[in-house]
C-alpha cells in the first residue's frame, strides 16, 4: 500500500482507504488486551478483519477485471466476485439499453460458477428498478423484516432472505446493476460494507465501458478490413474511371480534373452535398493512379469519437491507454503506398486537426504512446458536405489545414443541377440491380421518366439509386416501370414553395393549376381524355391548358 491508496487509483475510482483500516485494526487489537470491555473490542477486531478480507478480495478482483477486454469474460468475473464476497447463492448482472433505458439481462451465475440461462432470470425487479432510479446501493440482510419486500410475490416464490444490489455508474451515466440474493441470511456481509462495494461497482463500470468500446473498435476495424478487401476485388477490373456515369458539362469538367491529377500525389478536397458521390470520385482518382495496386483506406471522421478516431488514424503502442493490449498500426500505415480517404473531414475535432496537419507536412506519423515517428507514403483525399471556407472563418476548422487539403478542389454539384445525368444514372442502376436480382431489365415509361426528372433529389445520387432499387424490387416481373412504382417520390412542394412571397392571388392560382394538371397527366400516363375526365373539363379545354403551360411528356 502507498500513501496514495486512500485517494484514487489509476482508473479514477475512489479508494476504500485500506491503509487506514489496517491502522484502526491494529489499534483495536492493542486495546483489546487492556480494555475492560475486551469482548466488544474483539468483535470490533473481527469486523475489521472481515472488512479487510473483503478489500483484499476486491483488490485481487480489480486486477483480474482490468486484465481482460473480453466483455463476456469480464462480466463473469464481476458476478463471481460479488457472489463470493456477499455469500450469495446467485448473482446477476444487467446492462442498461441506451435506446430504451431498460435494464436487460447480461449474465447470471450460481455460487459454484455455473451459468444460468437468460430465461432463468428470476429476481426481484422492484429492487433493481429502485437502484437504477436512485443510483444508491441496497442491502437487505433479512427480507422478512423489510415491509416493502417481504410480501412481494417474486421474493416469496423464490424464498429469498438476503438481497444486495449495486449500481454501475460511469461519468454520471448508469451502465447497469449487479444483483445478488440468497435463501439464507448473510453472515459474511453487512450494511457497513456497502461503501466498499459501491467503489467496486464504479471500477467495474469503468472496466465494462472500456470493454464495450474495445469491442466497437474491433468491429469497426473488421468492417474496414472487409470493405477494403471487397472493394479491391470488386473494383480492380470493374471500377474503371471510364465507367463513371455523368454526361452533364459539370461532370465532364470534373472528369477532366481527375485525369490531370490522378497520377500525382497531390491532396484533393471533394466538396458536395450528401449523396452526390464524393467517395466515388475519391476511388476514381485512386484507381486511375499509379497507386491502384495498393490499398485505398476510408474512414468517416464524423462517425467516431475523437479518441477512437485518433487511435484509428495513427495507431497505438501496447499500454498507451486502458484496453491497448497490443501494438496496432493506424490507417496511415495501412494505406502506405496507397490512398487514405478522409470522409466528412469537416467533423474532425480541431485539436486532432493539428496532428493531421503535421502528418501531411512531414510524411510521418507517431503512434499513441510512442516517442518516435514512422515514415509513410500516403496520398490523402478528403471530402465534406460543409463549406470549409466558411468553417475556417467561423474558427471551427484550421486555416492552415484547409489550405493543405485544398490543393486540388473538386466541387460536386447536386443532382438537381445536372438533370442530364438523371436518366443515364437511372438506366445504370436498372442494369446493376436487374443483374443482382436476376431479373430482366425493365424500361421506364415516359411518365416515369418525367417524374424522375421533376423530382428534387435532396438525397442526390444515393436517393436515385435507392428509388430504382426499390421500384425494381416491387415491380413483380413488369416489363416497364411506371409512375405507380415511384409513388414515394411524389413531389411534396407546398404552395408557398412554388410562388414568390409577394405573388398575387392570380399568379398563385396559375402556379397551382399548372402543378395540378402536370401531376394528373403523369398519374394517367399522359392520357389526355382520361385526365380531362378526372379533372371534369373538356378534352379541348385541357389541350389548351397543356399548350398554355408548355407541358410536354418525356419522349
Amino acid at each position: 500500500m502507498t500513501d496514495n491508496d486512500d485517494r484514487t487509483n489509476d482508473q479514477g475510482v475512489e479508494n476504500t482507504g485500506s491503509s487506514n483500516l489496517f491502522d484502526e485494526m491494529d489499534a483495536h487489537i492493542r486495546e483489546s488486551k487492556v480494555s475492560p470491555d475486551a469482548k466488544a473490542r474483539r468483535a470490533r477486531v473481527e469486523d475489521l478483519q472481515r472488512r479487510y478480507s473483503i478489500i483484499e478480495t476486491l483488490l485481487q478482483v480489480s486486477t483480474s477485471i482490468n486484465s481482460t477486454l473480453n466483455l463476456e469474460e469480464l462480466l463473469g468475473r464481476i458476478v463471481d466476485a460479488v457472489v463470493q464476497i456477499t455469500g450469495a447463492k446467485r448473482g446477476y448482472l444487467m446492462l442498461r439499453d441506451d435506446d430504451t433505458g431498460d435494464l436487460t439481462p447480461a449474465l447470471a451465475r450460481y455460487e459454484d460458477g455455473r451459468e444460468m440461462p437468460h430465461n432463468g432470470f428470476d429476481l426481484s425487479m422492484s429492487v433493481t428498478r429502485r437502484v437504477a432510479e436512485t443510483r444508491e446501493p441496497v442491502f437487505i440482510s433479512n427480507v422478512g423484516e423489510d415491509e416493502e419486500l417481504k410480501e412481494q410475490r417474486s421474493i416469496v416464490d423464490l424464498n429469498i432472505l438476503t438481497v444486495i444490489c449495486i449500481p454501475l455508474e460511469f461519468e454520471g451515466r448508469l451502465v447497469g446493476v449487479i444483483y445478488a440474493d440468497s435463501d439464507r441470511i448473510s453472515e459474511t456481509f453487512s450494511p457497513s460494507d456497502l461503501s466498499i462495494m459501491n467503489a467496486f461497482g464504479a471500477q467495474a463500470a469503468v472496466a465494462i465501458v472500456n470493454a464495450m468500446r474495445h469491442g466497437e473498435l474491433e468491429d469497426i476495424t473488421r468492417s474496414l478490413e472487409k470493405q477494403n478487401i471487397s472493394l479491391r476485388e470488386e473494383l480492380a477490373g470493374k471500377y474503371e474511371f471510364s465507367g463513371m456515369v455523368g454526361r452533364s458539362p459539370a461532370m465532364q469538367r470534373i472528369f477532366g480534373v481527375i485525369r490531370k491529377v490522378a497520377g500525382l500525389s497531390t491532396t484533393v478536397l471533394i466538396q458536395g452535398e450528401t449523396g452526390t458521390g464524393k467517395e466515388l470520385i475519391a476511388k476514381a482518382v485512386h484507381y486511375d493512379s499509379d497507386r491502384r495496386n495498393k490499398s485505398i483506406v476510408s474512414v468517416n471522421c464524423g462517425a467516431l469519437p475523437k479518441d477512437i478516431l485518433e487511435s484509428e488514424l495513427f495507431g497505438y503502442r501496447k499500454g498507451a491507454f486502458t484496453g491497448a493490449d497490443q501494438d496496432r498500426a493506424g490507417l496511415f500505415e495501412a494505406a502506405d503506398g496507397g490512398t487514405l480517404f478522409l470522409d466528412e473531414i469537416g467533423e474532425m475535432p480541431v485539436d486532432l486537426q493539428v496532428k493531421l496537419l503535421r502528418a501531411l507536412q512531414d510524411g510521418e506519423v507517431r503512434r499513441l504512446g510512442e516517442d518516435h515517428s514512422r515514415s509513410v507514403d500516403v496520398r490523402v483525399i478528403s471530402a465534406t458536405n460543409k463549406d470549409l471556407a466558411a468553417e475556417v472563418e467561423r474558427g471551427s476548422f484550421r486555416r492552415d489545414l484547409y489550405y493543405r487539403l485544398n490543393v486540388v478542389p473538386i466541387h460536386l454539384p447536386p443532382l438537381r443541377d445536372r438533370q442530364e445525368d438523371i436518366l443515364p444514372l437511372a438506366e445504370f442502376f436498372l442494369e446493376k440491380y436487374s443483374e443482382e436480382m436476376k431479373k430482366s431489365k425493365p424500361t421506364l415509361t415516359r411518365a416515369a421518366k418525367e417524374l424522375l426528372l421533376q423530382h428534387d433529389w435532396n438525397g442526390n445520387v444515393r436517393e436515385l439509386q435507392n428509388a430504382i432499387e426499390r421500384a425494381l424490387a416491387l415491380a413483380e416481373g413488369r416489363d416497364a416501370l411506371d409512375v405507380a412504382q415511384f409513388e414515394h417520390l411524389a413531389r411534396q412542394k407546398s404552395l408557398e414553395a412554388m410562388v414568390d412571397e409577394d405573388a398575387s392571388l392570380k399568379s398563385m392560382l396559375l402556379v397551382w393549376e399548372k402543378e395540378l394538371i402536370r401531376k394528373m397527366l403523369i398519374k394517367n400516363s399522359w392520357n389526355v381524355s382520361k385526365t380531362a375526365s378526372v379533372l371534369r373539363v373538356s378534352r379541348q379545354q385541357l389541350h389548351n391548358k397543356i399548350k398554355k403551360y408548355e407541358l410536354n411528356p418525356i419522349v
